[in-house]
């Protein structure tokens, strides 16, 4: 490496290129900084950077803002002072940043953004009893302003649906809708005044919240909860409309159900 003639350490010489300078531009600037202002062939013979290129290394030293040109006969360059040099480079690298950032942010933000809306849209099937309880346990939980549930037996004591069934009992919130098979006696008493429900023959479960969230659940081929879970979980608006839709034509169609 030309630098080693100079008397600049390694971790020096490798400061300057990381601070963008190449070899040549390093060599140069040392011999600047070390011998004083001088001339273009002189500082082509301290640095050992070849005379057909010491002007081409020179120009871009200038622009980079690391010497001084004095126009004379002949020319002399002069090295800034290295803390001029650092206050400039970091002063443009600032810049620098500040332009591309919003580049990046104003132009890639936005796709990202469109992206994660999409990605988190999409459906998702669930397999396995305890995972898809949690989920619609936790969708309950989340819930707002309206709940649409069906469900085969409201009843807690159902075996492994009776979580579901224990845990809408619990909910507070303003709007519940409940289409069922059968409503245990044991529960009459506990539904909320402002829960509506309706009795028709349910196979399997599904679940509507606030309009946005719709999960929906079936025991493999028969009416067996004991058998596996499959599950089909969406939080696309679009999905919980169809959702939605699909529980009103049913609750129109079923038998009302008096809690009391």
């Amino acid at each position: 490496m030309l630098v080693h003639l100079l008397s600049a350490s390694e971790k020096a010489v490798r400061a300057l290129k990381n601070l963008g300078l190449t070899e040549y531009e390093t060599a140069s600037y040392l011999a600047l900084v070390e011998k004083g202002p001088m001339s273009a062939s002189e500082i082509s013979t301290k640095s050992l950077v070849p005379y057909s290129r010491i002007y081409d290394v020179l120009t871009r030293l200038e622009e980079k803002g690391f010497i001084q040109v004095r126009r004379a006969r002949p020319t002399v360059y002069v090295a800034k002072a290295p803390t001029e040099v650092v206050r400039l480079v970091r002063l443009a690298w600032e810049d620098k940043i500040d332009k591309s950032s919003k580049v990046v942010v104003g132009e890639l933000q936005p796709r990202f953004e469109r992206e994660v809306q999409a990605t988190t849209r999409d459906v998702w099937v669930m397999h396995g009893k305890a995972s898809i309880l949690a989920k619609a346990i936790e969708m309950l939980t989340s819930a707002r302003e309206e709940i649409k549930l069906s469900i085969p037996h409201l009843d807690p004591d159902s075996g492994d649906i009776a979580s579901l069934a224990d845990r809408v009992l619990q909910v507070k919130t303003e709007r519940v809708y409940i289409l069922t098979s059968q409503v245990a006696e044991s529960v009459r008493n506990l539904i909320p005044s402002n829960f509506e429900i309706r009795i028709r023959h349910v196979f399997g479960a599904g679940l509507v919240v606030d309009g946005r969230e719709t999960l929906i659940m079936l025991a493999g081929a028969t009416e067996d909860w004991d058998s596996e879970f499959l599950g089909v979980y969406s939080s696309h608006a679009v999905f919980a409309a169809m959702g939605g839709a699909y529980f009103d034509s049913l609750y129109a169609s079923s038998q009302p159900f008096k809690t009391r």
